[in-house]
């Protein structure tokens, strides 16, 4: 980016079309919008609004940053579609859990004559997933046989998992055994399918199958372990695979994190779980993994913990009025009477300076209106 507007800057550089998508592209996973935005007025000007190259490569800008809007705005307005644009919106709306505008543009596509690829039909087949659409998901599976896609990684992975998440794990199970030599991301998709519907065991043993196979476990793998064994409550087995994890070199993020604390939080290991968020490099970044022990807090009555998971909360949301209301009874227990009139006056404070909601109901012409 820094060399395309230094040879702008020194009018030495006449982009064409192509050098254009790659500084778009480039610019594409930069967290701010602004070179984006510079460089889609730098197409107008150029004249190379018809490209469709570029077109391609914007609406992928606009969807990775957020900004679905603006791609759908550049589609409706473009001059020339080919299958990679409508593809782009498929894939776009899908990755943002968009998952019925995913399908419908992936219906477009296909009455507009043109040939799916890989990534358009991954993307449906995720998008069903995620809507549990099982009916959409069979016809994708017939055209998944019919395009001769049954052994491409990601197509299958995701229609595995798209049986997966409607519960049928025989058919998940039929499709990751055609597969001659599953990679990594297919071995996750069937394991992740019996985690999540609470077959831990078989998990396990997909996962040492996986390993006898030569295939490495990675982040994801372990996201779908530590989840099973928070759904079965499985404690020993979650601290071995965490072990195992750091053992493998792989760091924990916060999907991790959050399985192990919900499930010592939920059999009453609140130390432990207050431990592991302290350690963790989420501690002083976000207030869900305190949240998660505030709540099995009130369920076990722990005081001591409970208040110090509170305060954190409330230290990453001072407006937050259920868990000062909360904190406050907490202080009440204990005696701490002071802490809890200043707690109080907060929330009259914060209670007073809220909008009220308003309901209406209307009855034989006339319209009655409260407020709340």
């Amino acid at each position: 980016m820094c060399v395309f507007v230094q040879s702008r800057a020194q009018q030495c550089l006449s982009p064409d079309d192509y050098t254009l998508a790659s500084v778009i592209a480039a610019t594409a996973f930069l967290p701010c919008l602004y070179y984006g935005k510079s460089l889609h007025a730098c197409v107008i000007r150029t004249g190379f609004e018809s490209s469709v190259h570029v077109g391609n490569t914007l609406i992928n800008m606009y969807f990775l940053s957020n900004h679905p809007d603006h791609a759908q705005s550049l589609f409706n307005f473009a001059l020339n579609r080919d299958v990679k644009m409508w593809t782009e919106m498929v894939v776009g709306y899908s990755n943002l859990g968009e998952g019925e505008l995913a399908m419908r543009y992936f219906n477009s596509l296909r009455k507009e004559g043109y040939k799916m690829d890989s990534f358009s039909l991954s993307s449906a087949l995720r998008s069903a997933a995620d809507l549990s659409m099982l009916r959409p998901g069979e016809m994708l599976h017939s055209l998944v046989v019919k395009s001769s896609y049954e052994d491409n990684m990601c197509v299958c992975g995701n229609l595995l998992n798209m049986y997966a998440k409607i519960g049928d794990l025989e058919a998940s199970n039929r499709i990751f055994f055609k597969i001659s030599d599953p990679d990594v991301e297919c071995w996750n998709s069937i394991v992740g399918a019996y985690a999540n519907n609470g077959r831990a065991q078989e998990a396990f043993n997909l996962l040492d199958e996986m390993s006898n196979r030569g295939v490495q476990p990675n982040s994801i793998t372990y996201i779908s372990l530590l989840s099973a064994c928070n759904h079965a409550r499985l404690v020993d087995d979650a601290r071995y695979y965490w072990l195992s994890m750091l053992t493998n070199g792989i760091q924990p993020i916060f999907q991790h994190y959050a399985c192990m604390t919900t499930l010592l939080s939920r059999i009453g290991l609140l130390e432990e779980a207050e431990d592991l968020i302290r350690k963790s490099p989420f501690a002083n970044q976000s207030s869900e993994l305190w949240r998660i022990l505030l709540s099995s807090c009130v369920m076990f009555k722990n005081l001591a913990v409970g208040i110090g998971a509170a305060e954190r909360v409330i230290a990453f949301d001072p407006h937050d009025c259920s868990t000062l209301i909360l904190l406050s009874n907490f202080y009440a227990s204990v005696g701490e009477w002071e802490k809890v009139a200043e707690l109080r006056r907060r929330t009259r404070e914060l209670m007073l300076d809220k909008e009220p909601g308003l309901s209406w109901i209307e009855m034989k012409e006339s319209v009655s209106c409260s407020f709340s």
